[in-house]
């Protein structure tokens, strides 16, 4: 044994009986400040139930400690040199900071530590092979419980880092970037702080642990083949991270153009009053990408919606944009109109859509717009050639969500005309105000 690791577990075992040395500083002192008196208690006990002699963990140990047993080498590798603070052994106070950083610390706390667990040279960059990796890893632990094993290919990761790196300048990413790109898909920064989730003493049922935090959604894809589908369970981790949890418990195939044809009318048979979906399409050119729909689709002859819809690319690279905040236009739906524009879209203006497949469903477009924030179209050509959509329902509606439809008007008869006019920025009726009184109940 070398005198500075002996040194280093001398000062170990006198910190963690007598409170002095390095080991409980004032690192150490801020760290258990941030833990309840029940949860100190419950992670020591963890802790003394598998420590070793020497009062540390080796790294067998401490991945069996945080039931990671089968964890790559890479992360393994990684997490313990991080939490050791690259000794040979962890100790108590070190794994108590670490947890403190990455659980109970602010997010730029969390996402330093995340950071550091990907940054491998110690340059201040992540590069692409480690955004891979982790993603791959971080995915199939939380994927582990999921009734059919996804399939393990890696195109989907070099995808999800082809997009985190898109724009930087630099030979990977940098903190900052990092940061930003984690708030836009957080499944990957989720899934490195769920790493050191387990190592307590559970008094409940379910104890915490990587695989049972990370949750992601079971796909329902009724008799059609998953392996067919644009939705791989991967895609739905990374997808799914963006959602409330109630929307990460069970998502259902409502669409599959392969299956049931390229048809609005079958479309809106099986999806409309529904519930939020994530719409995917695939062009002839071989791009995916879609969006996400807050509310059910219904005819309407206008924009509506509301700012939890966003937009997405996931071939040949994964981004995520959200709402800009300077419209309104998140969603919009024709069906069976005479004037305005038939088929499903998402932003921007009537003939200038962030996304739109038009009712035939043979044909697309995609534009930069002002609703969200997508620099670019999402497809391949502004305007593309439909080869697949499918469409998930992300949660299932409640009973009586959809109350009994409204009394009618005179003003309605002409409703679609004065959408027309407001779709194409034509002002707005000014008798739009003024309305019948509805008849008084007996």
């Amino acid at each position: 044994m070398s005198g500075s690791s002996w040194l280093a577990q001398c000062n170990s075992f006198l910190g963690y009986y007598f409170g002095v040395g390095s080991s409980h500083g004032p690192q150490y002192q801020e760290a258990i400040s941030r833990f309840s008196k029940d949860e100190l208690s419950s992670l020591r006990a963890g802790f003394e139930k598998i420590r070793g002699p020497e009062h540390t963990l080796d790294k067998p140990t401490f991945l069996a400690f945080l039931s990671l047993d089968s964890l790559d080498a890479f992360l393994a590798d990684r997490l313990f040199s991080v939490v050791s603070q690259g000794q040979d052994r962890v100790s108590f106070d070190q794994l108590v900071i670490a947890k403190a950083n990455c659980l109970k610390g602010s997010a730029s706390e969390a996402a330093s530590f995340c950071f550091n667990l990907l940054d491998v040279g110690r340059r201040g960059l992540v590069q692409r092979d480690s955004l891979v990796t982790a993603s791959h890893s971080c995915a199939t632990l939380a994927l582990h419980h999921q009734p059919v094993p996804p399939p393990q290919n890696t195109h989907w990761a070099q995808a999800t880092a082809a997009g985190a790196l898109e724009g930087c300048e630099a030979q990977g990413l940098s903190f900052n970037a990092f940061l930003k790109w984690s708030k836009q898909l957080p499944a990957l920064l989720t899934g490195l702080k769920s790493l050191l989730a387990a190592g307590s003493i559970d008094t409940g049922s379910t104890p915490a642990s990587a695989a049972n935090i990370a949750k992601v959604p079971q796909l329902m894809y009724g008799d059609i083949s998953e392996t067919s589908c644009l939705l791989s369970p991967q895609f739905a981790w990374l997808l799914s991270s963006r959602l409330p949890a109630k929307q990460s418990d069970t998502w259902e195939l409502l669409f599959y153009s392969n299956k049931h044809g390229q048809s609005f009318n079958t479309f809106m048979g099986k999806v409309a009053g529904k519930g939020p979906t994530m719409l995917l399409v695939k062009d002839k050119a071989g791009h995916v990408f879609g969006g996400y729909a807050s509310e059910p689709w219904l005819k309407n002859g206008k924009y509506y919606g509301n700012f939890s819809s966003f937009l997405f690319q996931l071939l040949p690279s994964v981004a995520v944009y959200t709402p800009s905040g300077v419209n309104q236009n998140f969603q919009y739906c024709g069906h069976n109109f005479a004037s305005l524009p038939n088929g499903i879209g998402f932003g921007g203006q009537v003939g200038y859509w962030s996304l739109f497949v038009d009712g035939s469903f043979e044909k697309g477009m995609s534009h930069k717009g002002a609703t969200y924030t997508n620099t670019t179209a999402l497809s391949a050509d502004t305007r593309f050639e439909v080869d697949v959509v499918e469409c998930w329902l992300t949660q299932q509606p409640e009973e009586d969500a959809l109350g009994p439809p409204a009394a009618g008007s005179v003003l309605d008869r002409f409703k679609e005309d004065r959408n027309l006019m407001a779709l194409a920025g034509k002002g707005t009726s000014h008798s739009a105000g003024y309305r019948e009184v509805p008849p008084e109940e007996d």
